[in-house]
This record gives C-alpha cells, structure tokens and sequence, in this order.
C-alpha cells in the first residue's frame, strides 16, 4: 500500500511539473507573440512572378493580418490564403529588374483571440537577371544549354547523351519540359529544373510519340501533340492530336473526344484557360476553352504559329488565300468573345508578302511581324508595329538575313529570335534585339530561344 501511494504522489508531482512547464512555454510564447517565415529564396533573389508566402505560427484572422501587409514600391495582386496559417501573395504584373522590394509585416492584432505580431517584420527581394535557354545541336546530338546577358560562359544542363527534339519553358522560369526518343522509337515527355542536372521522365510515352510540349503560364499544365503507335512496330503512327497532362493530379488525356479531330502545336492564352492547336486535316486552329468547354474554328492553312493579346481576348495567324493574280498570305486577328474573325494585314497587298512569324508583347500594344521585305530575297525581316494603326519599325533586317521565332522577355522590353545567314554554311543563331538597337545582337550558336526569367 505504501508502495503504492508512492508511485501515485510520484505521477501527481511529474503531472504538474509538466503543467507548470506548458504554462511556462504557453506564457513565454504569448509574450514572444506570433512569428512569421517566407518562402524567399537564398539572397532573397526572386523571379520576376514570385508567389509570396507568409507561414504564420498560429491561425490568424486574414482580414487583420493582410491590414498589415505590404510590398515596396507598390505592386499590384492577389491575396490567397493557402490555409489559416499560410498567405499567399500572386502578383498581377511581373516585378521589375533593377529594382529593390521591401516586403513588410506591420506590428499588431492578427487575431480576433487577441494574439500580436510584436514586431514589424521586413524582407528585402530583387528580381534575379534572366536567362536564356536553347537547344545546341553538335555531332548529332542536341542538348539544353542556359546563358545569361552578362557575358557569363553558358551551360550545359541536359545530360549528354539524352537527345533532345522539342521544349518548353515555363513561364516563371522555373523549369522546362523537354520530347526525347526512347528504346522503343517513341518519344517521352522529360522535365527539367532551371538549375539543371536533374533531368527525369515526366511522361513515359512508351511507343507513342509525344512532342511540342507547352507549359501553361500558370504552371499547371502540359498540352502536347501525341502520336499512337501503330498496331505493329512495322505500321505507322497516327495523325496528331492534342493532350493535357495535369501536373498536380497527373491526370493525361486528349483534349476532344472525337478521334477525327487533329491537332499540332498547342499554344496556350495568357490566362491558361484556353488552348489553340492546328488541325492540318481541316485546315483549322481549333481553339479550345477550358472553363466552358467551348470550340472555336478559325480558317488556317499555314500551321503557323500563333500569338495571343495580354488579355487573352484576340489571338493572330496567319492564312494563305488564292487571288487572281497569285496567292496571298493574310493576318488575321481572332476576336474570341466575338468568336469572330477578320483580316487585319495583308488584304490590299499587290504582291505576296510571306508573313509567318508573330510575337504580341505581354505588355504593350505591339506586334512583331515577320515578313518578305523583298520579292527577290527569301529571308524574312522583323516589324514592330501596333496593331491598332498598322504602323511600325523594321527591328531587323540585316543583309542575307533570315529571322523566325520571335519571344518577347515578361517586361516586354526585349526579344529573342532565331536567326540565320542565307547562301551560306547552315549555322543557326540567338539575336536579342532592345529598343534603341540599330541591329540585332548575335548571342550565340543554337537554335529554339526561349526566356528563363
């Protein structure tokens, strides 16, 4: 009995020192008050579209805590809270390079129990400079290389012997998806950080063929052209047609039921609601909403590529029409509200001007234009010009020239293109062209530039 009675003093006096310590550290952490931590990178270099996060220690009230937010110099977005401890800032325009931030945390009530920020809480952020990343192609093999604008040696960050045909880079600057053959002579979907060597299979085609990947500017989801295989190694493979493969769910699938409906070259709206692709069959853009699931048709024959306003409302191709004096490649702006069509260039033209290439600034009202200046020379020069007045300046024009693939930086203060001299030795190459450059700026030797911002 004694015994006993002992062990149940001893288990009374471990129960209220442990009482005593949880008053204790209760006590200690309403006078440390609510702490906070942020999701910034290392040196607080962020990209130009950061998704801010502020991971409280407690629940709070989101209207008290985003009372004490705020980011300098101003910048316009969206507050989300991920959880009742987590907010998250989406910023509605890229933050500016050259540019120092000041995320601030104000003292005071964060929740309607009465707990407090004690302190005022600041980070400081600048955007990182951005990248470009291209294909480099040397003794039949292709690889990613990545450089800068400081004149930094560029970087190889695809392994060696993994071949590359097609990628994309997302919109952030986080990562690429790149199409790579397989043992099985298809062709998989592989992902890739912005950093490099790290290189893994997204999607194991097997003896499909999946290619022209397109991220999503939200970052969400892939949209591909997908082959079947035949039956039999020895049959063919099937027309293309478009899919979409679900990042967070990993869902995969085709994007229309109906077998007969082709489809190459996906292109994403900036919203990431909308999708385009090229029916070669029905000589079409089928444009596809995903919120409504809504299609639209828009006459095409070119294949050529396509480009979307900023709002995501209108869209250009391009189409080829038979005239009585020859053919005639024509603009033509989609109105997607409208769901209607019209040609915005090229329907009073006396001769053929060959337009393809088209890059609308993310930004501003301006187009690049990639057209024949001349009957006698096939290269293809660039205009900048607003589609509101068709009025312009030839950005680049170098003699023997020839200019495609025109992409637009997120500030819309710089582009990459492909570029390359005719009646020569095949030796594709970068050039970036700024406003005040008399002519491009030959980056380097490759092929397919695109933004890592």
């Amino acid at each position: 009995m004694k015994s006993r009675l002992s062990l149940d003093t001893a288990a009374l006096g471990v129960l209220a020192i442990l009482t005593a310590l949880f008053g204790v550290v209760a006590f200690l952490g309403a006078r440390a008050g609510v702490r906070v931590t942020t999701n910034l990178p290392e040196r607080s270099l962020i990209g130009p579209f950061q998704n801010i996060q502020l991971s409280f220690s407690e629940p709070v009230d989101p209207e008290l805590a985003e009372s004490l937010f705020s980011i300098q110099p101003s910048v316009t977005g969206q507050i989300n809270w991920l959880d009742p401890r987590t907010l998250q800032f989406v910023p509605a325009r890229p933050f500016e390079l050259g540019t120092d931030y000041k995320l601030t945390l104000n003292s005071g009530g964060v929740s309607v129990k009465g707990s407090v920020l004690k302190n005022d809480q600041s980070w400081k952020m600048r955007v990182r400079d951005p990248l470009i990343v291209y294909l480099l192609s040397k003794d039949n093999q292709s690889s990613l290389w990545t450089m800068d604008l400081n004149n930094n040696p560029a970087q190889r960050i695809s392994p060696k012997d993994i071949k590359i045909i097609s990628f994309d880079a997302s919109y952030d600057g986080e990562f690429m998806i790149f199409a790579s053959p397989n043992e099985h002579n298809g062709i998989d979907l592989w992902r890739i950080s912005r950093t490099g060597n790290d290189a893994s299979i997204l999607l194991d085609c097997g003896r499909d063929r999946c290619t022209t990947p397109s991220i999503s500017p939200n970052g969400a989801r892939i949209a591909y052209s997908r082959e079947a295989a035949g039956p039999t190694p020895d049959l063919p493979f099937g027309s293309p047609r478009i899919w979409i493969l679900d990042l967070l769910s990993g869902q995969n699938s085709a994007v229309y039921e109906d077998q007969q409906i082709l489809g190459y070259g996906p292109t994403w709206s900036p919203d990431s609601t909308k999708l385009a692709s090229f029916d070669g069959l029905a000589d079409l853009i089928r444009l596809f909403d995903l919120k409504t699931s809504q299609q639209y048709f828009f006459p095409s024959n070119t294949g050529g590529p396509i480009t979307w306003s900023p709002d995501s409302t209108k869209m250009l191709f391009t189409k080829i029409e038979q005239k009585e004096d020859g053919l005639r490649s024509l603009v033509r702006i989609a109105d997607i509200p409208l769901n209607d069509s019209s040609t915005l260039i090229g329907a009073k033209d006396n001769r053929d001007y060959s337009y393809y290439s088209l890059a609308w600034s993310p930004v501003k009202d301006s187009v690049v234009l990639g057209y024949r200046n001349s009957e006698d020379n096939p290269g293809q020069i660039f205009s900048l010009l607003d589609p509101g007045i068709l009025d312009g300046i030839i950005i680049a024009d170098q003699p023997d020239y020839t200019y495609n693939s025109p992409r637009w930086d997120p500030w819309g203060g710089a582009l990459i293109f492909q570029q390359f001299k005719l009646r020569s030795a095949f030796k594709p190459e970068i050039g970036l062209w700024k406003s005040g450059f008399s002519e491009p700026l030959i980056l380097a030797e490759g092929i397919m530039p695109h933004w890592l911002p």
